[in-house]
């Protein structure tokens, strides 16, 4: 099989348009793809143009850039902006005040069933193309299923209530029928899809197929489902959850998981980088801790503002300071996302993990212009780096900057979480390596794990769904905490644009099926009581 790397591969799809936008409504599908499909699934390497385009709307960025979106939801950062209506769709998300028509929901439910559709009709060619060997195809199909799995893992932790397809359905007459599936059914669809791909997906990815998918990748992200899974059942009852996370022949559980995770482990595939910041450093990406990274270049000079041509991190151009002065590495942003007082105050005295995930403009800048709910601080995990900024097409499209989905960290820390007392030595490898030998723990509590997921893992977007699976009372408390404590006294800092927005319970935290969606079916309505 012809090596490939993702990103050069979507390179080539954006340059030839092998597949084009998706500008309408899920429920209004007209065929994704250009008047070249009918000749183009045929060779071997038209598949991998194909399951590159999969991959591509799986990191594709139309005004819904789910990290953020989630940690804006938490304690973690506060929405920001230049004013309290920069970004309606996110400011709705952190007031839990969520409309039908709200920007960013629509943008997500369209571009996951863009990628289900992707994923199905390239499932449909299989058999028509050339293949050089069938472990090849084998291969192909488990990326097809592992992807729309992600997908419908995105649709259900999002909205709950969504219609499955797993065929290329053209007439929308059925379309605008089909009936909605509960939360249940879509976790067994997100686990069938991810169980039939593993055994095919390969046990190693090559340095020349980077940002593929392999066994580690389906083991540990299966994992954080289960946990997810198992969490909200109990604490968002009304989501009507049985408890049982099957395929029908595999139940994933506590010790599926943990021997799941375990395989990933003792792989050797992966490990701690000795020093934290070295995950994040720009000349260091795709990394010995990095599991699976979402790909993003410089190299395509993006210039849609559309949002589904770009290639490049646009996500970084939100999270930048506004008008920086005093630091050449770092070139304006639109100051979103901006880190909360509360997360600051988690880390210990001495613990290098605050310096390497806050940027503190306070310290690093002389000047900038401060927007809305300024705190000074800024997420330097995918700040507006100067050196990942691309030098053709907007400037503002085009970060070379990776979001690393699953770091090795995670897998450690879920095993830990699993098995308090087995898994300490995982906990105390992740603990120790930013604090040291001295800061290792005897014995942990979950209370241990929530703090140390909390600082190894702030400004990655995991935050908001930890805390609903573990306690949507603690969801509520945490929200109001940050709220709370606003320094005082501070000319960077507006102590009015901070007010406090509560938890709303009857949201569950989720999202509403767009307007548009429920007005193009006949059948599809709101579930979750916020939005009825």
């Amino acid at each position: 099989m012809k090596k490939i790397h993702i990103i050069k591969v979507l390179l080539v799809v954006l340059s030839f348009g092998i597949v084009t936008s998706c500008s309408k409504d899920f429920l209004d599908l007209t065929p994704k793809v250009n008047q070249l499909a009918a000749n183009f699934y045929q060779t071997e390497s038209d598949a991998m143009l194909a399951i590159a385009a999969v991959y591509n709307t799986l990191v594709v960025q139309p005004w819904e850039f789910v990290p953020i979106m989630a940690d804006i939801r938490s304690d973690d950062a506060f929405t920001g902006g230049s004013n309290s209506n920069d970004m309606a769709q996110w400011q709705e998300q952190e007031h839990f005040k969520m409309s039908t028509t709200n920007a960013a929901a629509l943008a997500l439910w369209q571009r996951c069933y863009d990628g289900i559709y992707r994923a199905n009709l390239l499932l449909s060619k299989m058999d028509g193309i050339a293949w050089t060997s069938a472990a090849n195809k084998a291969r192909c199909i488990a990326e097809c299923q592992f992807l729309r799995g992600y997908f419908y893992w995105d649709l259900v932790r999002h909205f709950g209530w969504v219609p499955i397809l797993t065929s290329v359905i053209s007439d929308n007459s059925i379309l605008t029928k089909l009936p909605q599936s509960t939360p249940d059914q879509v976790y067994h669809q997100v686990v069938s899809d991810m169980l039939a791909a593993l055994p095919n997906l390969p046990a190693v990815i090559s340095v020349t197929e980077t940002g593929r998918v392999g066994q580690d990748v389906a083991k540990a992200l299966l994992s954080r489902i289960y946990l997810y899974y198992k969490g909200v059942k109990t604490t968002i009852p009304g989501l009507g959850l049985s408890g049982t996370l099957t395929d029908g022949t595999t139940t994933i559980d506590d010790t599926w998981a943990k021997n799941a995770l375990k395989a990933v482990i003792n792989s050797g595939h992966f490990h701690l980088l000795p020093n934290y910041a070295d995950v994040f450093a720009l000349g260091n990406q795709n990394n010995a801790e990095e599991v699976f990274s979402f790909q993003y270049s410089q190299l395509a000079g993006s210039s849609d503002w559309g949002g589904w041509g770009i290639s490049g991190n646009f996500s970084v151009i939100f999270q930048g300071p506004r008008d920086p002065v005093g630091d050449a590495n770092v070139v304006p942003g639109w100051s979103f996302g901006v880190m909360t007082f509360d997360l600051a105050k988690e880390y210990e005295t001495g613990d290098p993990r605050k310096a390497a995930t806050l940027y503190d403009a306070s310290v690093n800048l002389t000047k900038y212009t401060r927007g809305y709910c300024n705190t000074g601080y800024f997420n330097s995990k995918f700040l507006t780096w100067k050196a990942a900024q691309g030098t053709k097409g907007d400037p503002s499209q085009n970060f070379g900057i990776n979001y690393p989905d699953i770091r090795f960290a995670d897998v450690l820390l879920m095993y830990a979480e699993l098995d308090m007392t087995g898994g300490l030595t995982y906990f105390n490898q992740v603990r120790t390596r930013a604090l040291g030998s001295g800061a290792a723990k005897g014995a942990i509590t979950l209370a241990d794990i929530q703090h140390e997921r909390r600082v190894e893992f702030g400004g990655e977007g995991h935050r908001c769904w930890d805390l609903m699976r573990w306690d949507m009372n603690l969801f509520a408390t945490r929200i109001a905490a940050s709220w709370s404590n606003i320094p005082t006294g501070n000319p960077m800092i507006n102590v009015t644009d901070f007010t406090p927005y509560p938890f709303i319970a009857n949201t569950y935290g989720m999202f509403p099926i767009p307007a548009t969606e429920i007005q193009n079916s006949s059948v599809l309505k709101q579930f979750i009581p916020a939005y009825q």
